[in-house]
């Protein structure tokens, strides 16, 4: 097929007579595109007539609707009869003409047939369209089309943050303003202690394989897992009493109903938003009329950084991969200084997306709209009729700076009218006057959100987004798969080589015990109990993380969920680890009643002796073999003791006799040299009772320096205080 998009015809500036058809190369795109017209100037038009072209080709689109009027692209009748265009008729419209919806109908029908046969246009190009793309309308906050989880992106991203640091930072940084603008506050990156708060909050987890609910991120900002901000405490850069007003700013969106359609829905994956189960290309349009300014924004920032990374973990090529369209600019690429989170993510596609394959064409009513960067890197320029004069002045002043002449634009520029345009494409060597083709598509104008709940069960639509949505059955023929609350996503962990799988809770923790290293660990815990505390009083096992996988087992059936694990389980199951986890680790030790050393966690007994045999003259066990030692010195010097006062005593008793001998012949009568012999004896009798004591001593130790592995005593151990640490926790079905 010609990769040449059949835009319309070409028209003669001078006559304005229409002349041969008009083509673009569709790799033109790859330069980007920009779309300017006045309303009534067939604008939308026009960029619809683009969009199919691309989709006949097999070019994904992703387009951002803030108005509406890109759901027409749904409106495909290929029988183009009266009935398949009555339920889109506006009937205050044809009130107006003076027409019932009927009559209404069959004049759209008439128009639209004859409208596409004067371009040569017919019933088989539309069928031709449908078949080769799905379209798909999602409503980000509103379950009328395709609900987005949007707070899905708080999720862990699927690569290490290392090998995509710049752009994982980007897209935190777009996450962060856009939540920041929802609740009110500022979002100055450099500036902003909330968004320098919030930034390095999910930066932590995400580093660590963790992602975030809404209430996890809130307990996050209540007590931060870090310590410092830069080199500063962060109770000096961001006090927890000043935390206090970002906490409810994001409590007050939790709480809010209307914000738990945020919270559902299908996951913002780029992949899937470009590409379809069966291998087609997506339309997928990004429906965001129906919400306030601040989250449109947000919705915005979000989905085109999102883009930004997938983009940039694509490889090099010079084809047209898939094109980004969003309509009605304002506000959102603003000149400086103005700086809305969707600002850096669009200018960031315009500067660096071209060798991805990656298009953007944007579109609005006026240039001044639109910061100079962005023009500056367009290469396709399509201008309709202007209204005010600075807005010309400004595209004169654009293309006049590329080269082309000032008169040739402005007599260009005189002769746009409704459906024609001035182009210029810098792959031509002249601009050229176009007259846009008609639409396939039924252009009835901007669909309300009840009118896009419509499109999933109109019969003449042809694909229904809400069944092009529903996610590929992983399961067997026998059982579906359960759906898991968000942020959860499914893994899988071989263990048994069952055929059915049950939930178990999947958490890594890090755990200091008193006087010991910090011990990681990865544990499942069966998910039984009527609570998440009760499922922590079940028996855990321990888990190689690098055997969870992602991969669907084929044939697998699913055991039941928990009736407590629907939506806000997250929060449930953060609160029930913070809670019960420290006890949950407390470890059994074994402690040497003799050196008084004990076993680190997860270390034996024979372990434990091993350890103090090979400790040589080093540790607890090289102490007591030190005092073993002295004692023994002192053993032997208080036996030469002893034997000196045994031997004074005897001395003295001899000496005595001899000094009483008088006694026995009646020359004395008083005995002398008796209390000497009776204080030797005291002495003699002291020495012996501390030798005696000491020689046990010496046993004792003796014993103690003979490792039995009987002699130790089992004592509970519990992780020091603070020092367990959930570094992620995930759902998995263990089989």
């Amino acid at each position: 097929m010609s990769e040449d998009l059949y835009l319309g015809r070409q028209v003669n500036p001078g006559s304005e007579a229409p002349g041969d058809p008009l083509r673009l190369d569709r790799s033109d795109l790859l330069t980007h595109g920009l779309i300017v017209g006045m309303t009534g100037s067939g604008k939308t038009g026009l960029a619809v007539v683009l969009l199919e072209e691309l989709l006949r080709q097999g070019v994904p689109v992703l387009a951002i609707d803030p108005k509406g009027d890109l759901t027409n692209l749904l409106l495909l009748f290929e029988r183009l009869d009266a009935a398949a265009f009555e339920p889109w008729i506006d009937a205050e419209a044809a009130r107006r003409e003076g027409k019932t919806v009927a009559a209404a109908a069959a004049d759209t029908a008439t128009t639209w047939t004859r409208g596409l046969a004067d371009w040569g246009l017919g019933p088989a190009d539309i069928a031709a369209l449908k078949a080769a793309h799905e379209p798909v309308v999602y409503t980000p906050g509103s379950n009328a089309g395709v609900p987005l989880d949007v707070l899905g992106s708080l999720a862990p991203p699927p690569v290490p943050f290392d090998e995509a640091e710049e752009e994982l930072r980007d897209e935190i940084g777009g996450l962060v303003a856009g939540l920041l603008g929802l609740v009110g506050h500022d979002a100055d990156p450099l500036q902003s202690r909330e968004a320098i708060l919030l930034s390095n909050l999910i930066e932590h987890g995400w580093r660590a394989g963790r992602g975030f609910s809404l209430e996890a991120l809130i307990a996050s900002v209540a007590e931060p897992p870090f310590e410092e901000l830069g080199a500063l405490p962060v109770e000096t850069v961001y006090p927890r009493q000043d935390r206090q007003a970002l906490m409810l700013g994001l409590n007050n969106l939790l709480a809010s109903p209307s914000f738990e359609n945020w919270r559902e829905g299908a996951p913002l994956d780029v992949e899937r938003l470009l590409r379809s189960p069966d291998g087609r290309p997506r339309l997928s349009v990004v429906y965001t009329a129906h919400l306030s300014d601040a989250e449109r924004l947000f919705v915005t920032a979000l989905v085109v950084d999102k883009v930004k990374t997938w983009m940039r973990r694509q490889g090099g090529t010079g084809e047209l991969r898939a094109l980004v369209y969003m309509d009605e600019i304002y506000g959102y690429v603003p000149p400086h200084p103005a700086n809305p989170p969707t600002k850096k993510p669009l200018l960031t596609l315009l500067k660096q997306t071209r060798a991805q394959g990656v298009g953007v064409v944007l579109a609005t009513q006026n240039p001044v709209d639109l910061d100079y960067k962005g023009l500056s890197n367009m290469g396709t320029w399509i201008v309709g009729t202007l209204q005010a004069r600075q807005d010309r002045e400004r595209l004169t002043e654009g293309l006049t700076g590329v080269g082309l002449d000032g008169k040739t634009v402005d007599r260009m520029l005189d002769a746009t009218k409704k459906r024609v345009f001035l182009l210029h494409d810098v792959h031509r060597k002249v601009p050229a006057l176009l007259q846009s083709r008609w639409a396939m598509s039924y252009l009835r104008g901007p669909l309300t959100r009840e009118e896009v709940s419509r499109l999933r069960d109109w019969p003449s639509i042809g694909t229904s987004p809400g069944a092009a949505e529903k996610p590929p059955s992983a399961a067997s023929a026998d059982e579906a798969r359960p759906v898991l609350p968000p942020p959860f996503e499914h893994r899988y962990l071989p263990k048994y080589g069952g055929a059915i799988a049950e939930l178990h809770l999947l958490v890594k923790h890090a755990a200091r015990y008193q006087g010991a290293d910090e011990r990681v660990a990865v544990q499942a815990w069966p998910l039984t109990g009527e609570t998440a505390a009760e499922a922590l009083e079940a028996e855990p096992f321990a888990v190689d993380e690098r055997e969870v996988a992602t991969a669907v087992p084929p044939s697998l059936r699913y055991g039941a969920l928990p009736g407590w694990l629907a939506s806000g389980a997250d929060r449930e199951i953060a609160r029930a680890l913070k809670a019960r986890l420290p006890d949950k680790l407390a470890v059994t030790v074994f402690q040497d009643p003799a050196s008084g050393e004990s076993s680190e966690p997860g270390e034996g007994r024979e372990d434990l002796a091993r350890r103090l045999r090979d400790g040589g003259t080093s540790g607890a066990m090289g102490k007591v073999r030190a005092r073993l030692d002295k004692k023994k010195s002192d053993l032997a010097i208080l036996e030469q003791e002893v034997a000196g006062r045994k031997q004074e005593k005897w001395l003295a008793v001899g000496e005595a006799v001899l000094k009483n001998v008088g006694l026995l012949f009646g020359r004395r009568r008083t005995p002398t040299g008796v209390s000497s012999v009776l204080t030797k004896n005291r002495l003699e009798d002291k020495a012996e009772a501390r030798l005696e004591a000491l020689r046990r001593e010496v046993e004792d130790l003796a014993r103690a320096t003979e490792i039995d592995p009987d002699r130790f005593v089992e004592v509970a151990l519990a992780p020091a205080r603070g020092g367990v640490n959930v570094l992620r926790y995930d759902l998995v079905w263990v089989y």
